[in-house]
């Protein structure tokens, strides 16, 4: 076994034990879906990035009472980014525009996806609220992430960054390359969303 395969060897073991940790406090205790133990996406944010990145994964907030799950924020010592996925065939490429729908072509085959902007700009949307609310003063910028294919889209829209699979590595590498530590701006805005998401969990005997 190399250093890589013992790298991801050490990683793995200790990703139920980041999932255990998130989901419990001294007093409370949350049951996590099986789920999220197999999602590729998650271990990727957890395993490939800093310690000092904070992952809510897919959260549910609760506004007038009502749930809205979002996409994947991530609160980084610098700025706050609201993130989503969207990914189909290898090679294939996605044309995107202001509707509804997005075409993903492959070769002669296209079909219709839902816009990624739809649940981007919602996203968004929330957290600029609940920092408002909150006077918290931190940038948000929102990201588009296809890894095996590309995006066509000549006009998108200035506060959208697309990240395809020609810009990937160097987007990854810069990700990896903040070093800064935890900042007291980056905690508060975490305490902020933290304090508006809906959570079940039981007391601890």
């Amino acid at each position: 076994m190399n250093d890589e395969e013992l790298k991801q060897e050490f990683l793995d073991s200790i990703f139920s034990f980041q999932l255990k940790w998130a989901s419990s406090t001294i007093r409370e205790r949350s049951f996590v879906d099986e789920q999220f133990y197999y999602d590729s996406n998650l271990k990727y944010f957890l395993q490939r990035f800093p310690d000092t990145y904070l992952v809510l994964y897919k959260p549910i907030f609760l506004l007038k009472q009502a749930p809205v799950e979002v996409e994947i924020i991530i609160i980084t010592p610098i700025e706050t980014l609201c993130i989503t996925f969207l990914e189909g065939d290898e090679n294939s490429v996605f044309v995107g525009s202001k509707e509804r729908f997005w075409i993903e072509k492959n070769g002669k085959s296209e079909k219709k996806v839902l816009s990624p902007l739809i649940g981007l700009n919602r996203t968004e949307k929330i957290v600029r609220q609940i920092y408002q609310l909150n006077e918290i003063d931190f940038p948000i910028r929102k990201v588009i992430l296809n890894r095996t294919g590309i995006f066509d889209y000549p006009f998108v829209p200035y506060d959208v960054n697309l990240v395809d699979k020609r810009e990937y590595e160097e987007w990854f590498q810069r990700m990896r390359g903040i070093v800064s530590p935890l900042k007291s701006i980056q905690m508060k805005a975490a305490h902020a969303l933290l304090s508006h998401c809906h959570a079940t969990f039981i007391l601890r005997q």
